[in-house]
């Protein structure tokens, strides 16, 4: 079985987990994807949350899929 033990804290393989992703673009010709363990809190290696957007995934949903109006043009025939 696949585990990860630190501090007295064994994840287990398919544990929930709360990870923070962003892009290091520090590199702009090699930008990066960045991984960080939020949750469950791992002194000198968990970061804390940050929240920027409070947008649910079913408001991003919403808005996606919101029909577009699209203008009628009338021939010149």
């Amino acid at each position: 079985e696949a585990t990860q033990t630190i501090n007295n804290l064994t994840i287990h393989m398919f544990d929930p987990v709360t990870v923070q992703i962003s892009v290091d673009t520090y590199n702009i010709q090699r930008q990066r994807i960045q991984i960080h363990l939020v949750k469950p809190f791992i002194e000198g290696f968990s970061v804390p949350a940050i929240v920027k957007n409070k947008t649910t995934i079913d408001e991003v949903d919403n808005t996606i899929t919101t029909p577009v109006k699209r203008l009628k043009v009338k021939s010149s025939k």
